[in-house]
């Protein structure tokens, strides 16, 4: 919660201070709950939230989550206020389907959730069942950064059932090149972003590791 805090403060005036901590307090807390033997969990937090802490009122529609927090109007607004005006006018038919992200309160909080951490140089881990879009979100996310500047560079890494550590090693260093001694860096002046997708496939070796 205190990187999710920092970043957003490091850009702004400090204002709607208690939004924006009963923001972070509520993802961090709540934000890893779902729907499992036909409980939602989520939205069972949810209800608890808007019952005890009276404070900062949501909107009766909708959950806990189903919100952000704009700062400069200390207000909370839906998360498709996010989204850009007309996706279909940026759609080029001529790429293939896995080329976009489309935005959807989802796929925008994700985002935005985990561009947060990245910038300030903290990992973030996307978890959920197989099928939900986790590889399309960060995909869609790390075009983002890489192409709104020259900032970043990225890397994806698919791990597989023989992937090992040598074999990582050897695909994390391909971007990297020597500085000085024994320190290896990014190319240039760039921050790289490595994705590494699939992290629970390859196999265990003896001690679980």
């Amino acid at each position: 919660m205190c990187k999710l805090l920092q970043n957003i403060f490091s850009h702004n005036e400090v204002k709607g201070l208690e939004y924006i901590f009963v923001f972070a307090t509520i993802w961090c807390i709540g934000g890893g709950f779902a729907e499992k033997d036909g409980k939602d969990y989520a939205k069972e937090f949810s209800n608890w939230w808007k019952g005890e802490y009276k404070i900062v009122r949501f909107p009766s529609k909708g959950t806990v989550f189903d919100y952000y927090v704009d700062i400069e109007n200390s207000t909370l607004e839906d998360w498709s206020k996010m989204s850009s005006s007309d996706i279909v006018s940026t759609i080029d038919t001529s790429k293939s389907i896995p080329s976009y992200t489309i935005p959807t309160v989802n796929t925008i909080s994700a985002s935005f959730l985990m561009k947060q951490f990245i910038q300030v140089n903290w990992c973030p881990q996307l978890v959920g069942l197989a099928g939900c879009g986790k590889t399309q979100i960060i995909k869609g996310l790390l075009n983002e950064l890489t192409g709104a500047s020259d900032e970043y560079i990225q890397q994806t890494i698919n791990f597989n059932f023989y992937t090992d550590a040598n074999l990582l090693q050897m695909i994390m260093e391909q971007f990297l090149e020597k500085k000085a001694g024994k320190t290896f860096a990014p190319i240039g002046k760039y921050k790289l972003l490595y994705f590494v997708d699939d992290m629970n496939m390859p196999a265990r070796d003896p001690y679980d590791t």
